[in-house]
């Protein structure tokens, strides 16, 4: 997965540096009647446009997946605190570790005759 990455980030930079090389010719920047224009070369203020619009899309992206980070924080939360309740619950029950049965370990175990009349001898 690194290696096309690598690749296509190559690709890309290959076509930004091309594109530079073949708009080197100046343009005139008005933006503010107030200020001087701005010289420019034209690949400069082309890529300064596609970087505010890259940005734009991520400020973007960003509040609208505000409702979704919520969510997701709301999700941990409540995954914390059913954790902590069945930790709790755990504790207080110290059979619930062991399986019920060898064989089967969804059954309980069955209590042998053996156990019983041990318990009912020593009272």
């Amino acid at each position: 997965m690194a290696l096309i990455r690598t690749f296509i980030g190559f690709l890309i930079a290959i076509t930004l540096i091309a594109f530079a090389i073949t708009n080197r010719q100046t343009t005139t920047l008005v933006y503010s009647p107030l200020h001087d224009p701005l010289e420019l070369p034209l690949y400069m203020v082309t890529l300064l446009f596609m970087a505010a619009g890259f940005f734009l899309g991520i400020m973007m992206l960003w509040i609208n997946m505000g409702k979704s980070r919520k969510v997701k924080r709301d999700q941990r939360q409540t995954i914390k605190e059913l954790e902590k309740e069945l930790k709790s619950v755990k504790g207080k029950d110290p059979d619930s570790q062991d399986p019920p049965s060898e064989f089967f370990p969804a059954l309980p175990k069955a209590k042998t005759s053996e156990n019983t009349d041990k318990n009912h001898n020593a009272a």
